[in-house]
């Protein structure tokens, strides 16, 4: 999710026919953008982390979709940025979606 918005954003900045993007971030060390997902009522704030290998979303969010989670073949070990294992585990589950932001752009996760 977090390398595809960071494309995602880069080509929004660098795109010569379109007028200048914004999108506010809500806070003043990391990159939050507020965006929406199909299956939440109300808008959530995405960290956007350029450096990630993967898209990630947290399982108490993912839960929440109409559609059933597909559990993938073989699980993707998730570190933090010293290395060390993160405490929730690997990664064992995907969801395909569409996040909104604040300036209507979509993204398919």
């Amino acid at each position: 999710m977090f390398s595809a918005l960071a494309t995602l954003l880069h080509a929004m900045i660098l795109a010569l026919d379109s007028p200048p993007a914004h999108l506010p971030s809500y806070s003043s060390t990391n990159l939050l953008l507020c965006t929406t997902l199909p299956f939440t009522d109300n808008p959530v704030l995405t960290l956007v982390d350029s450096s990630t290998t993967d898209n990630f979303i947290d399982e108490s969010l993912a839960v929440l979709a109409p559609h059933p989670l597909q559990h993938l073949s073989a699980s993707i070990p998730l570190k933090l940025f010293d290395r060390d294992p993160t405490p929730a585990g690997d990664i064992t589950h995907c969801l395909e979606t569409t996040m909104t932001f604040a300036n209507g752009q979509q993204q398919e996760l």
